[in-house]
């Protein structure tokens, strides 16, 4: 096959797929955030599905099952330095609890890293 032929052929091939696509790799903090995301789902349909609220012991048991690991990813993922852009939105979701808390300004990780990162 000549050159010319391949040429006319490479957009073909790459409408087939028949070129990879590059894999990009994930940061430490996106691993350690889609860990926490699913955790922190499977803990709100645990306590909507069923009467653990109820129990007198549902603090232990729910911190057992899921929050004492959602916390040891939170702190791992705050202190670690972000990378991206992306990787400061995912400690934007976690350290304010998916938009149900506001961090400390002063004291807060989030904001300290926040300002770090315009100054």
């Amino acid at each position: 096959m000549k050159r010319r032929q391949l040429l006319k052929l490479a957009p073909v091939a790459l409408a087939a797929g028949a070129v990879p696509a590059l894999a990009v790799e994930e940061s430490r903090i996106i691993v350690l955030f889609r860990r926490h995301q699913e955790l922190v789902d499977q803990a709100e349909a645990y306590d909507s599905g069923t009467a653990i609220s109820d129990n007198e012991d549902a603090d232990e048991i729910m911190d057992r099952l899921f929050y004492n690991e959602i916390f040891q990813i939170r702190d791992e993922i705050m202190a670690t330095p972000c990378q991206t852009p992306r990787d400061f939105a995912a400690k934007v979701i976690v350290a304010t609890c998916r938009g149900a808390v506001i961090p400390d300004w002063d004291a807060g990780d989030l904001f300290k890293e926040a300002r770090a990162l315009v100054a």
